[in-house]
């Protein structure tokens, strides 16, 4: 059967008639073509006829007293009549068709390669600012623009591509090697004190020092020079060096008297929200933090794909456990541990380099606080680097 019969539509008789030549003959000359004829039995024949003509053999074989049974329906007409009486069917096919078409236009999933410092997150943002989101148009989605994208969002990388292969893009990404180094935005600088001091020590790797061992200095006093006196010139450079001291602080702290603790779990609550990229929607009215005396435990649960790709929906569950509280009072021995290691970190912390001494320092009980007073002396770097302008004397007469 070929292309145009099965558009059109052709079924399968069988004639039963006393005189099946005969029979076959009339058929002939009224204009019915006939096709593939069978012999099935000396009075039965089985062929093939188009659509069109089988009424007109209806009524010859009524006329001549033959009997006419219909077999089967062929070709593609009688196929897609059948579907009209399948409305599911036939939208199912319809809409894979379109997917069919549609899907590989557009981005769906996007991974991330070459990573190695940089969270592959950060890398994501930056690109969807860019355009490269789930469900964009593949056409749309265009390297240089989104290199340039890329590495304005993301100083750390050295370069960016993207390459799209179906419904998959590819964020391509190579990572600076060296880090850059801010350079000076001046080349003539000096040590000054960051504080007050009694000079210990010092090393002058570059620059003309103005200190001396045993002196007593106010913060703000130039250190190391970055003006040498050379005789015939002043030889200006950016000063470098180590300079110890020792200096003295005070320091002052709080901490309550009693602590809330937490006790067994009397209630778990769950809160639901669903992720659609960065859009969240919350399926619980009163979804958020409820109050101090819970515990969150927070889980997302991503749709995967066979082949692990990621959709970007997600399922959010945070579980908030209740517990009960009680009031314990602290005692005044680990107040006072407390109060000063937190002295001495804060206190370390605020030196570039250096330590603690000696202490003098002094716990009482105030209004439901532990109050901490304390001096303390240190041995601690005090130089600062500090630019120079043109003109200036650096406390020297002119």
């Amino acid at each position: 059967m070929d292309l145009w019969k099965s558009l059109a539509g052709m079924v399968e008789v069988e004639l039963t008639s006393a005189e099946p030549e005969t029979a076959l003959g009339a058929i002939n000359a009224s204009g019915i073509d006939v096709f593939r004829v069978q012999q099935k039995s000396e009075l039965t024949y089985v062929f093939q006829i188009r659509r069109k003509d089988y009424r007109t053999l209806a009524k010859i074989s009524e006329k001549r007293g033959e009997t006419l049974k219909l077999l089967q329906k062929l070709g593609l007409y009688w196929t897609g009549k059948r579907l009209l009486h399948r409305p599911v069917l036939l939208f199912g096919m319809a809409l894979f068709l379109a997917m069919a078409l549609y899907l590989p236009s557009r981005v769906f999933f996007i991974r991330v390669e070459g990573n190695v410092t940089v969270p592959a997150r950060r890398i994501l943002a930056a690109a969807e600012d860019s355009g490269i989101r789930c469900g964009a148009s593949r056409r749309e989605v265009r390297s240089e623009k989104v290199k340039n994208a890329l590495l304005a969002a993301v100083p750390e990388l050295q370069w960016a591509g993207v390459n799209t292969a179906g419904c998959v893009a590819t964020i391509s990404v190579r990572e600076r090697t060296d880090p850059q180094t801010e350079q000076p935005q001046w080349e003539v600088a000096s040590i000054v004190a960051s504080r007050d001091g009694y000079i210990l020590s010092g090393t002058v790797t570059r620059g003309n020092a103005l200190f001396q061992v045993g002196q007593a200095v106010k913060e703000g006093q130039v250190l190391i020079s970055g003006y040498t006196d050379c005789g015939i010139c002043i030889q200006a450079t950016r000063a470098e060096g180590e300079i110890m001291a020792q200096t003295s602080r005070c320091f002052e702290a709080v901490t309550p008297s009693e602590w809330s603790q937490r006790g067994e779990a009397a209630e778990v609550k769950r809160k639901y929200s669903l992720l659609l990229g960065k859009k969240r929607i919350n399926l619980w009215k009163d979804s958020g933090i409820l109050d101090p005396t819970c515990g969150r435990m927070y889980s997302e649960y991503d749709v995967t794909l066979p082949g692990g790709f990621s959709l970007p929906v997600a399922l959010c569950v945070e579980e908030y456990t209740v517990y009960e509280t009680s009031l314990s009072e602290i005692p005044p021995d680990c107040a006072q541990n407390a109060l000063t290691g937190f002295a001495d970190r804060y206190l370390t912390g605020q030196m570039v380099a250096g330590e603690i001494r000696s202490r003098l320092e002094t716990v009482s009980s105030e209004e439901g606080v532990y109050h901490l007073r304390g001096s303390y002396i240190c041995v601690e770097m005090i130089g600062r680097e500090q630019k120079e302008q043109i003109g200036d004397t650096n406390g020297k007469n002119s």
